[in-house]
C-alpha cells in the first residue's frame, strides 16, 4: 500500500539551506525539489529497493520556487520551501548540479543522496507539511 511507505525526506531547515546555497531560480511557475534516492521501507520494515517504482509515490521537498504568476497564486502556500509535494510518475525533469567547492559539506552529501527535479506547478498532485 502506498500510504505505508517511509521516505527519508530532508527537513524544512535543510530545504531552506539549499534555497540559499543552490544558484539561480526555477523559471516562472516551477519549483525545484529534492527526492530521496536511498532505499525505502514500509512501516513493517520491508525494504523496497529504488529500482522498484510501480506503486511507490513520487514525492520530494520543495527547495526553491520560481515566480508565481497571478493564475497560479493558489499554489503559493502549497509550494513554500520545505513542503513535501507529490507528483506524477512522468512529471518533472531531473537535473544535475555541478558541486562547487565552496558549498558546505552537508549540502554536498545531501545532493549525493537525493535527486533534484524541477516541476511545473500544474504537475503537483498533493502538498503536505514536512514532519522532519
Amino acid at each position: 500500500m502506498i500510504h505505508s511507505l517511509t521516505l527519508n525526506f530532508i527537513s524544512t531547515m535543510v530545504a531552506e539551506l539549499f534555497n540559499k546555497t543552490l544558484p539561480g531560480l526555477p523559471t516562472e511557475n516551477r519549483v525545484l525539489i529534492l527526492s530521496p534516492k536511498d532505499i525505502n521501507t514500509t512501516k513493517s520494515g520491508i525494504i523496497i529497493p529504488r529500482t522498484v517504482s510501480e506503486g511507490v509515490p513520487r514525492k520530494g521537498v520543495v527547495v526553491k520556487r520560481g515566480t508565481i504568476t497571478e493564475e497560479y497564486k493558489t499554489y503559493t502556500d502549497l509550494t513554500e520551501v520545505g513542503r513535501v509535494v507529490t507528483y506524477g510518475m512522468y512529471a518533472g525533469k531531473e537535473l544535475e548540479f555541478e558541486i562547487r567547492p565552496d558549498w558546505p559539506e552537508s549540502v554536498k552529501n545531501i545532493l549525493e543522496k537525493n535527486t533534484v527535479t524541477v516541476l511545473s506547478l500544474n504537475e503537483i498532485i498533493y502538498s503536505e507539511a514536512n514532519n522532519n
